[in-house]
């Protein structure tokens, strides 16, 4: 009976420790990888923690970063959220989203801030 115990406890360590592993990494992605000052790019992330808060890190063309903006993800652990360019100088930024409960990163995508408008 001992044994029993013993081999159930190992079983259910072992399938909480394998389904950790296999959640895959956060990811985001956006709309665009150039676009033009006072135009919007939507960025959606999956792979989050359901209904939980996420940090977004933003960090500029010079290399210093807005402040932190939280953003609650859907019941899937998803989110969808629009950055507004106008207030972003020209130049290349980088944008990356860490879960709040698991701690864990997203990817880290790159975005550049430009004064060519597509033709109308």
């Amino acid at each position: 009976m001992r044994l029993l115990r013993v081999g159930l406890a190992l079983a259910i360590v072992a399938a909480t420790i394998a389904a950790s592993c296999a959640q895959a990494d956060p990811q985001i992605r956006l709309s665009a990888d150039r676009i033009p000052r006072h135009w919007k790019l939507e960025v959606q992330g999956a792979g989050f923690t359901p209904g939980q808060n996420v940090s977004s890190h933003l960090r500029r063309a010079d290399g210093s970063e807005f402040p932190v903006l939280p953003i609650l993800t859907d019941a899937h652990g998803a989110f969808t959220h629009t950055i507004d360019t106008m207030i972003l100088e020209l130049g290349r930024h980088e944008l990356w989203v860490v879960d709040d409960r698991s701690g864990r990163p997203s990817n880290h995508v790159q975005f550049e801030v430009t004064f060519e408008y597509p033709p109308s």
